[in-house]
């Protein structure tokens, strides 16, 4: 366990990054289907549009993914498809939501 704890402390910028790009998109995607509610579709397109600019970032740098100098493209995919998977998720739920209150 202390091992664990020594690790996290050296990189908490990175955590903050993830957590502020999470709340970030959850935000957005609750505007965007609060904005466009009866576009059903609209709510998923934060998500999308995040796991691409992940996946976007990993095959830009796929030749030379152990290289050092890719290590920011490398936090921008991950980062970007938690996000993006958080935010489907979180529009998924919202999406049942609405499905039972009508």
């Amino acid at each position: 366990m202390s091992k664990i704890a020594e690790l996290i402390s050296g990189h908490t910028q990175y955590m903050l990054i993830a957590i502020y790009a999470i709340v970030i998109a959850v935000i957005v995607t609750f505007i965007v289907n609060f904005i466009a509610k009866k576009l059903k579709f609209a709510k998923y397109l934060p998500g999308i549009t995040l796991i691409f600019i992940g996946m976007f970032s990993l095959f830009s740098v796929i030749n030379k993914i152990f290289d050092a100098s890719s290590i920011d493209n490398l936090i921008v995919f991950v980062i970007g498809v938690a996000a993006g998977i958080i935010s489907l998720l979180f529009a998924l739920i919202i999406g049942i939501i609405n499905n039972d209150l009508n």
